[in-house]
């Protein structure tokens, strides 16, 4: 058998596994009723809180109307049972091992703009399209649900509202980073050509935008809080602060509440507050490009 052969029945099989393990924890929210549920929805959703959660965490594909570089998000508390909790781990788990067959799957093609286009092909059309799977979202497919066995004393949500972060790099270098770090894209292609053509040892700053995206600052129990600060270990199992473009699982008993929380609102870009001018104004982008990505400076 080889390689390619197996890396190919490895990802068949990883991503079977994780399909049947995703349709059990969404099957399992939604028995969860008794339990209490909190997401921030829009206004004009139809779906209660807990269909919402449990489809919205659950999404493996791509909608109709949902644009190729944008994840699902819904942030929220869901209280869910042991067994819930437990299957959420398994699935975890099924992400991490697709997650790593897709990798050891395109490390077979090489990383050129070329190579990943080669890969993105087999996969979609040729792997999972047999599968009837053929619109995956792999960043949806890969990303790991938070699940706590011991729910939180408090959950503070808040909006992080950065605009751009930044990388130093020469020409050469951000020509090997943009083939490494970026989806293929024609804005991506003609960053690269630009580059080639400038000495290889100029100076180059590589921008990417960053939606707003919500955060949540974890209070925890008196006595978690002091085995926190006794044991640095414990802190990835209680953590102070997480991202939580998903809904964060806890397990509760019949009857018990979810821990106190700020009920967030949609991010309001008017209510930014001025910022002074930064550093980076200085910078010039390479390319009339809009869509470009990479400056130097004026």
């Amino acid at each position: 058998m080889s390689q390619k052969t197996a890396a190919r029945i490895a990802v068949r099989d990883t991503l079977i596994h994780m399909v049947t393990v995703n349709r059990q924890f969404r099957e399992q929210v939604y028995d969860d009723q008794l339990l209490p549920v909190w997401v921030m929805k829009l206004p004009d959703e139809d779906k209660n809180d807990r269909a919402l959660a449990a489809e919205t965490s659950t999404r493996l594909i791509y909608t109709d109307q949902q644009n190729k570089q944008e994840t699902a998000r819904l942030p929220g508390i869901v209280g869910i049972a042991r067994d819930t909790l437990q299957t959420g781990i398994r699935l975890n788990e099924a992400r991490e091992n697709f997650k790593q067959a897709m990798t050891e799957f395109r490390k077979l093609y090489g990383d050129s703009i070329e190579a990943i286009e080669e890969t993105s092909d087999e996969i979609r059309e040729k792997m999972l399209g047999g599968l009837q799977f053929a619109h995956i979202h792999f960043v949806q497919s890969y990303r790991q649900l938070k699940l706590f066995e011991t729910p939180p004393r408090r959950i503070g949500f808040s909006w992080a509202a950065h605009h751009s972060g930044s990388v130093k790099l020469s020409a050469n270098e951000a020509i090997d980073h943009l083939r490494k770090k970026y989806l293929t894209s024609s804005a991506i292609q003609t960053d690269i050509e630009m580059l080639e053509a400038m000495p290889a040892s100029e100076t180059v700053i590589i921008k990417r935008v960053l939606s707003p995206h919500l955060r949540a600052n974890l209070t925890w129990a008196k006595e978690i809080e002091q085995l926190r600060k006794a044991d640095k270990e414990l802190r990835k199992r209680y953590p102070g602060q997480i991202n939580t473009p998903l809904p964060v699982f806890v397990q509760l008993e019949k009857g018990q509440p979810l821990p106190e929380f700020n009920r967030i609102k949609p991010f309001n870009p008017s209510a930014k507050q001025e910022r002074l001018t930064r550093s980076d104004a200085r910078l010039v982008k390479i390319s009339e490009n809009p869509h470009s990505r990479i400056y130097k400076y004026a």
